[in-house]
C-alpha cells in the first residue's frame, strides 16, 4: 500500500515539473517557469534555423533566444504562440551569421522577469569558408580539350543538386549553357528483334553538340551550381567552379603505361605521343582524351599469344568508356585510326550476341568508329631479341633445391625451345627425344616472393628479356602462370638497381606459350654482371584447408635487340 501511495507521488510530482515545474520550501511552494521542448538548430546559408516547441503555461511572456561564438553574439525574443495552436512548433532564423560554431540557447521569460530553464543547442552554418562546399560536386569527373570542342565525364545523378549548368562562350563572344544536371539521368538502348535493349547510363559528351559552334577556349569555361548540403535547410547558389584546361586526373593504370615507356618525367611528353601502344588490361581507356597530338592507338600488337586463347583472355576494360573515348577521338581528329590484333580488345557481346561496338552504333553513340584488323599478324612478325652466350653462367634460386639445371630448375629459364635429351641406359640402348622445360619451384603452404639470380661471370649489356610461358595447358595448368614479375642489375651481387622505369617491375602475358619481350630503356643499358629475378607464387590449390603456392616459368632470357 506505501509503494503504491510514493508511486503516485512520484508520477503527479513529474507531470507538475514538466508543466510548471513547482517546488516546495519551508516558505511553502516555488512556482518555476515552464520551459520550451523539443529544441532543435540547424544549419542554414549564414544563417542557423532554430525549432522548439512552446509551453502552455500561461506566465510564459517572451521567449529569448541566444547564440554566441567567436565571432559575436546576440539576442532576439519572440511571442508565444497561442495555447490553442496545432502543434506549439515554431521556428526562427538567426541571420547573417559567420563561419564559426554557435552555442545556442532558448528559454522561457515570464510576466514578472523570471526565467525558465536552458534548452541549448550548436549549430555552424554554411558559408563559403565551410570546408563541407569542396565537396560538393562539380558536375564533371573528367574533362579535356579535344580538338576544337571539349570533351566532359558528368558525375552521378544527385538529388541534392538542383541545378547545374555548363556556361562557355563562342568564338563569336556568344554565351551558351549545357544542362548538365538534365544529362546525368542520360541513358543508351537499341532495338533489336523488336525490343528495346538497355546498354546503361549515357555520361561522356563532346561539346558544343550544336553545329557550327566552336567554344573560345581563351575564355573561361565555368560550371554554376545550386543545392544543398546535408541537413542544411536553405539551397545555396554555388560560386562558379572555373574548369582548369590543364587539369589531368591520370589513372594508376596510364600512369604506370606511360611511365613504362617514358620514364618519371612521362607528363611532359605527353603532348609528344601520337601512337599508343596498348597491350595489357585497361580498367579504363578514359585517359585518352589527354592526348592532344595521338594520331593512332594500337590495340594488343604485342600480345603474342595462340588465338585459341583469345576468347578466354581478352581485354576487360570498360567497353563504353574505350569506344565512346575512341569515337570522340576520331570526331575531333579525322584521321585518327585504331589497328586491332587478335580482337583482344572489345571482344566482349551483350546478352543478345551483339558487339558493343554494333550496340552503341545501334544506339546512337557511335558514329563511324572502326578498326583496322590485324588478326595474328603480329606472331609473323615478332621483334627480334637474341639470346646472350650464356656458357659458363651460373645460375641460382633461393629455393637452392631448384639451382642450375636441375629437373624443374632455375637454368631451365635459359632455354629458348625445347631441351634436346640423350639417355644412354647402356648395352647400346641410347634413347634421344625433345622435351618442353620449364621453371618450378616446389610448392609452399604460403604466399611468397622466389628469387633466381643470373651469375654471367663478366659484365655485359643487356638491352631486353625474352620471356615465355609453358605451352602444357592441362587441367589447373594456367593457375601456376605469372602475370607480372620484377628484374633487377647488380654489379657486385649486392647493390642492385632497377632494370627499367617501373621499379623493376613488368607485366607479360600469361596464356600457355605466350611470349613477351621486354626492352630495357637505353639510359639504363650499362655493363652488369648479375642479374636477379623476383617471382611471386600464385595460389594453385589446397591442402588440409591450407592453401598451396607455386609458379612456373617458361624461359627468361637476356638478350640484344635489333
Amino acid at each position: 500500500m506505501i509503494g503504491l501511495i510514493v508511486a503516485c507521488f512520484a508520477t503527479a510530482c513529474s507531470e507538475s515539473l514538466e508543466e510548471t515545474y513547482d517546488e516546495f520550501s519551508g516558505d511553502g511552494m516555488i512556482r518555476y517557469v515552464g520551459k520550451c521542448a523539443d529544441v532543435e538548430v540547424n544549419p542554414g546559408w549564414e544563417r542557423l534555423q532554430v525549432v522548439w516547441k512552446h509551453n502552455i503555461d500561461a506566465a510564459v511572456e517572451k521567449v529569448k533566444i541566444t547564440w554566441v561564438s567567436d565571432n559575436g553574439s546576440g539576442e532576439m525574443f519572440v511571442d508565444p504562440l497561442s495555447p490553442d495552436s496545432e502543434d506549439l512548433m515554431d521556428t526562427v532564423y538567426i541571420e547573417n551569421l559567420g563561419d564559426a560554431m554557435y552555442t545556442i540557447q532558448v528559454k522561457n521569460v515570464a510576466v514578472d522577469g523570471r526565467e525558465s530553464l536552458v534548452e541549448e543547442k550548436y549549430g555552424r552554418p554554411y558559408s563559403y569558408d565551410h570546408e563541407d562546399l569542396r565537396s560538393f560536386s562539380r558536375g564533371v569527373t573528367a574533362f579535356s580539350r579535344m580538338g576544337d570542342k571539349l570533351v566532359v565525364v558528368l558525375d552521378q545523378d544527385n538529388e541534392n543538386v538542383k541545378e547545374m549548368l555548363l556556361c562557355f562562350k563562342d568564338k563569336a563572344g556568344v554565351e551558351h549553357t549545357w544542362d548538365m544536371k538534365a544529362h546525368t539521368r542520360d541513358s543508351l538502348s537499341y532495338m533489336q528483334w523488336g525490343m528495346e535493349v538497355e546498354l546503361g547510363r549515357d555520361y561522356f559528351f563532346l561539346l558544343p553538340d550544336e553545329a557550327g559552334v566552336d567554344i573560345d577556349f581563351n575564355q573561361p569555361i565555368t560550371v554554376q551550381r545550386k543545392g544543398k548540403l546535408l541537413g542544411c535547410v536553405d539551397e545555396i547558389d554555388f560560386k562558379d567552379e572555373t574548369l582548369d584546361l590543364n587539369e589531368r586526373l591520370w589513372s594508376t593504370a596510364f600512369s604506370q603505361l606511360m611511365l613504362g615507356a617514358y620514364g618519371s618525367d612521362w607528363e611532359s611528353r605527353v603532348n609528344e605521343v601520337e601512337t599508343l601502344e596498348m597491350d595489357f588490361d585497361m580498367t579504363s581507356m578514359q585517359d585518352l582524351m589527354y592526348f592532344p597530338n595521338l594520331k593512332k592507338v594500337v590495340l594488343g600488337k604485342n600480345r603474342y599469344m595462340d588465338s585459341q586463347y583469345v576468347k578466354s583472355n581478352h581485354s576487360a576494360t570498360d567497353e563504353y568508356v574505350g569506344l565512346v573515348m575512341l569515337q570522340f577521338l576520331k570526331d575531333s581528329r579525322p584521321d585518327f585510326t585504331v589497328e586491332r590484333y587478335n580482337e583482344h580488345y572489345f571482344y566482349q557481346k551483350d546478352a543478345f550476341g551483339t558487339s558493343f561496338l554494333d550496340a552503341y552504333k545501334g544506339a546512337g553513340k557511335l558514329t563511324d568508329l572502326a578498326f583496322e584488323e590485324k588478326g595474328n599478324s603480329n606472331m609473323l612478325d615478332k621483334p627480334v631479341y637474341t639470346p646472350l652466350d650464356t656458357l659458363g653462367w651460373e645460375v641460382t634460386c633461393s629455393d637452392t633445391v631448384y639451382n642450375g639445371y636441375k629437373d624443374n630448375g632455375a637454368a631451365m629459364l635459359l632455354f629458348d625451345g625445347l631441351r634436346h635429351v640423350v639417355k644412354d641406359y647402356g648395352y647400346g640402348w641410347v634413347e634421344e627425344y625433345d622435351e618442353e622445360v620449364y621453371f618450378e619451384p616446389a610448392e609452399t603452404v604460403g604466399a611468397g616472393v622466389v628469387t633466381v639470380t643470373y651469375d654471367m661471370k663478366t659484365p655485359q649489356i643487356v638491352e631486353g628479356f625474352k620471356v615465355g610461358q609453358p605451352t602444357r595447358n592441362q587441367k589447373g595448368d594456367t593457375d601456376y602462370l605469372l602475370s607480372n614479375l620484377k628484374i633487377e642489375f647488380s654489379t657486385d651481387g649486392y647493390t642492385w638497381t632497377d632494370a627499367n622505369y617501373t621499379d623493376g617491375s613488368a607485366s607479360i602475358g600469361n596464356t600457355p606459350g605466350e611470349e613477351t619481350y621486354l626492352l630495357v630503356p637505353e639510359e639504363m643499358r650499362t655493363p652488369v654482371r648479375y642479374i636477379r629475378l623476383r617471382l611471386s607464387n600464385r595460389p594453385i590449390g589446397t591442402i588440409s584447408s591450407l592453401t598451396k603456392y607455386c609458379l612456373r616459368l617458361g624461359k627468361f632470357i637476356p638478350c640484344t635487340v635489333e
